[in-house]
């Protein structure tokens, strides 16, 4: 179990947070982060860019800068709108003109974060040395690039039917379409037409009354299916666990059950160890994301982790993590079964025969002490002196 896990997006579709990354960088042997400009800025605020730098030199991180973004392209023709897949790039500012190379438009993006110009150009050459960049829209992650891969999706009438069923149900002000969703599209050769019966201002009023989010548009729903697609080649390319927005995997379940099954086993056996272990105590995630502790804090409690991943890693699959874990905790090998009278009166003998003094002041140690140490290392001594202080359980 959590040999790899790839980072996306968060649930909710926002950048990957420091909380999550933290989780990830806890759990999983290997994390490997898809860095986009969202995630860059989102990061750099979170967890500044001196830790980020450190943090791609550590063992079993590593990460790819995508800078281009994913869109649905709304024109119109005529009377009726039209929509296409395209992938771009943010080269430029009114204020600094076009920007060419990588390295410029990192440092641009860090100086609006607020580095100042000239540190921002010394970690912008760290970070674009550090991080190798892949495109979206070229032949890196499925041949033709995705947006035409997702274009074939969409004109896949039984598959768009059915992602947009998933898709509805899980983004915010939802709803369970039924048999009764109507969706065609027709491609004009300079667009994409779409006829639907979606119900968009159903959606927008019940979303309007729990978050202030913008209102959903036709593009906004083509849009997951673009962004399943991404998902899926990334997801194909790079192997392990996939860690991406609920919407998206959504779609990724009802066609690739089998791809994203052991990511969905993981998450949970991952949520329900938190749950059972720390049950009054907030998750990692948002102990980090609220401020309420350092990522360089977290950075220090993985140095001690080293031992807990490696029993997390031999964990089987086919076995619960919250019962391997009490198997763990409560098992019992011969030694240990004996009397701690017994144990200390044996240490005491050895210690006796080669310094006095020191057997006089064994036979004082607390008997829990004593198991402790005779026991060996067991995950819960991670869980107990090293996590559930550091979020703060008792």
């Amino acid at each position: 179990m959590f040999d790899s896990i790839v980072l996306r997006r968060s649930e909710n579709g926002n950048p990957i947070s420091a909380g999550n990354l933290a989780e990830a960088l806890l759990y999983y042997q290997k994390v490997h982060l898809i860095i986009d400009r969202g995630t860059l800025c989102s990061l750099v605020k979170q967890i500044g860019i001196d830790t980020l730098l450190t943090l791609l030199k550590r063992p079993g991180f590593s990460a790819v800068h995508c800078e281009e973004m994913l869109a649905t392209h709304t024109h119109k023709i005529g009377v009726l709108e039209a929509y296409s897949y395209i992938a771009f790039t943010v080269t430029g500012d009114k204020t600094v003109g076009t920007l060419k190379k990588r390295v410029e438009r990192v440092q641009f993006e860090l100086e609006q974060i607020g580095l100042p110009r000239s540190q921002a150009r010394r970690k912008a050459k760290i970070f674009t040395e550090r991080v190798p960049s892949r495109k979206l829209s070229g032949d890196n992650f499925i041949k033709g690039g995705i947006p035409a891969a997702a274009k074939q999706d969409l004109l896949n009438s039984e598959f768009a039917l059915a992602a947009l069923k998933c898709t509805i149900a899980c983004i915010p002000g939802g709803y369970q379409t039924g048999n009764d969703l109507k969706f065609d599209v027709i491609d004009s050769g300079t667009g994409l037409h779409v006829f639907t019966n979606i119900d968009l201002d159903r959606i927008n009023r019940r979303q309007s009354t729990s978050s202030p989010l913008e209102p959903i548009t036709v593009a906004h729903l083509l849009s997951k299916i673009l962004d399943y697609r991404a998902d899926l080649a990334l997801a194909s390319f790079y192997g392990g666990d996939f860690y991406t927005s609920e919407a998206t995997s959504s779609i990724l379940r009802s066609r690739h059950a089998e791809l994203v099954r052991r990511s969905s086993l993981n998450k949970e056996s991952q949520q329900k160890f938190s749950e059972v272990i720390f049950p009054d105590s907030p998750c990692l995630s948002e102990i980090i994301d609220s401020g309420e502790r350092s990522f360089d804090e977290f950075l220090l409690l993985l140095d001690k982790a080293e031992r807990f991943k490696t029993w997390l890693n031999t964990v089987s699959p086919d076995e619960s993590l919250v019962s391997t874990y009490f198997k763990e905790v409560t098992s019992e090998g011969w030694f240990q079964r004996l009397p701690a009278k017994t144990i200390r009166y044996l240490f005491t003998l050895a210690l006796d025969a080669t310094n006095p003094v020191a057997g006089l002041a064994f036979g004082m140690i607390d008997t829990f002490l004593l198991e402790k140490m005779l026991g060996g290392w067991r995950p819960n001594h991670f869980i107990t002196t090293r996590l559930a202080p550091f979020i703060g359980e008792q």
